[in-house]
């Protein structure tokens, strides 16, 4: 007996045993493999069929014309048919025709029930005559069971305890386990669970070996234990400011579910506060400050949380301390703010200073122009700016006076009225007077610049 197979190259593999040399051609004839087939409840199976015909009877080439299944011996040779070619009314979801009318006459059946046991045949008719393959094909719905094995019956499981799963039905001992409908290694038919933690707890089934999905039903296994990793949390933060809310959270890992009760320790006493997870207050100054613990127990055994302290500060403290840190924020975020663009300044001005072009001497030092006329080369203003020998004629010289920009700004300040310098020049050897008349006019246009323009005249008496 063996388990029906839903493998297309299963399949393939009966079929090609099924084809025989000398069948062909020769012999009416309708092969079943495998002859027993089991399957378990809800699955599908496919009963791999292959028939054969002669190519010719009485000199008249044969051609298949309908095919056909049955239930049941009684029905192999007048029905009713489950399946049928040329009646639509018997094609259904439950049977399915999967082969053709050459020589593969496969039939698969979905989500098989109890009442699907039984034989099965095929039957054929062709254009010059019909066959059935008498030798039917015998198929067995078994139910799936699983069960499970505790040391104690009627008792919870505890970590520590050895339990077993079977898997049980008529077909094969070989299956697949599946826990919380994810494959197992296993693949005998009993899961052997020895020194069990509460990891192993979760939900089993079990299927035939060459199934991917749990046909059984689910068993529960729960592993109970004690407290165990417990500790205590607060929201916002162990130190707050008078009149703040505060949430106190106990969290342990345990099976089944816990009593929870909240401790305060007071000097050399531990008050007993409420009985849940969580612990909510609104903190005051003097009443809320102190230690914290919480205690969580269950059947198996009971645990002790760390120990939480918890600060509250005065508000007033509070605002102080707040109001501080904000200024000394400012204070070093104010300086940065000023010294890095005067820096910045600094850098570019200095980057300036350096590449521009020294100014010319006229920035500080004004230029003016003189007209100058001379008796004699004796009577030049300096020796320094004589360029060509005296002549005894009245000579026109022109010379540059250059004069400070002090010197130009003390003028600036005098009268805007023409102011005439009278002077005295003797000549070493004519001895003649010679007045000397010094004036400063409007400027020139724009060439002048607003400089200012001495012109001296020197006349001879």
């Amino acid at each position: 007996m063996s388990v029906g197979l839903t493998q297309p190259i299963c399949m393939e593999i009966a079929l090609a045993l099924l084809i025989l040399p000398g069948v062909l051609c020769t012999d009416w004839l309708v092969a079943y493999q495998p002859k027993e087939i089991c399957a378990v409840r809800g699955s599908s199976v496919v009963i791999s069929c292959t028939f054969h015909y002669p190519e010719k009877l009485d000199n008249k080439n044969l051609t298949v014309e309908k095919v056909m299944w049955s239930q049941g011996r009684k029905q192999f040779f007048d029905g009713p048919f489950i399946t049928e070619s040329n009646n639509r009314t018997h094609n259904s979801t439950k049977f399915e025709y999967v082969g053709n009318k050459v020589h593969n006459c496969s039939l698969q059946i979905h989500q098989v029930e109890q009442r699907d046991s039984g034989e099965y045949a095929f039957r054929f008719e062709t254009n010059n005559g019909n066959w059935t393959g008498k030798n039917a094909t015998n198929v067995n719905v078994s139910e799936l069971f699983i069960s499970m094995t505790t040391p104690k019956v009627g008792e919870p499981i505890k970590e520590g305890d050895c339990v077993n799963l079977t898997c049980m039905y008529n077909c094969s001992s070989a299956v697949m386990w599946f826990k919380n409908r994810k494959p197992l290694q296993e693949e005998s038919s009993t899961l052997y669970l020895r020194d069990i933690s509460f990891q192993d707890s979760g939900n089993y089934s079990c299927s035939p070996k060459h199934y991917n999905r749990p046909l059984s039903e689910v068993i529960r296994v729960n592993v109970e234990y004690g407290p165990r990793n417990t500790s205590v949390s607060v929201w916002p933060s162990s130190e707050v400011l008078e009149g703040s809310d505060v949430t106190l959270t106990c969290s342990s890992n345990a099976n089944p579910t816990l009593n929870y009760t909240w401790f305060k320790i007071d000097g050399g006493s531990c008050l007993e506060m409420v009985y849940q997870a969580e612990l909510q207050f609104n903190v005051t100054l003097t009443g809320n400050s102190g230690k914290y613990f919480c205690v969580v127990s269950n059947k198996h055994g009971r645990q002790n949380s760390t120990i939480l302290s918890l600060k509250v500060k005065d508000h007033a403290k509070g605002m102080v301390a707040v109001t501080l840190t904000v200024l000394i924020a400012v204070l070093a975020v104010v300086p940065m703010i000023i010294i890095v663009p005067m820096v910045a300044w600094h850098l570019v001005a200095h980057r300036k200073k350096t590449t521009a072009p020294k100014p010319h001497t006229e920035e500080n030092t004004q230029t003016t122009e003189a007209h100058v006329t001379s008796l004699t080369s004796d009577c030049s203003l300096t020796e320094e700016w004589r360029e060509e020998e005296p002549s005894q004629q009245e000579d026109v010289s022109y010379t540059t006076v250059h004069t400070n920009t002090k010197q130009r700004a003390n003028i600036e300040q005098q009268n805007e009225e023409t102011t005439a310098i009278y002077s005295s020049i003797w000549e070493q050897q004519a001895k003649e007077d010679l007045y000397s008349v010094v004036s400063r006019p409007t400027p020139r246009g724009k060439q002048a610049q607003d400089d200012p323009v001495i012109y001296s005249t020197v006349f001879r008496q």
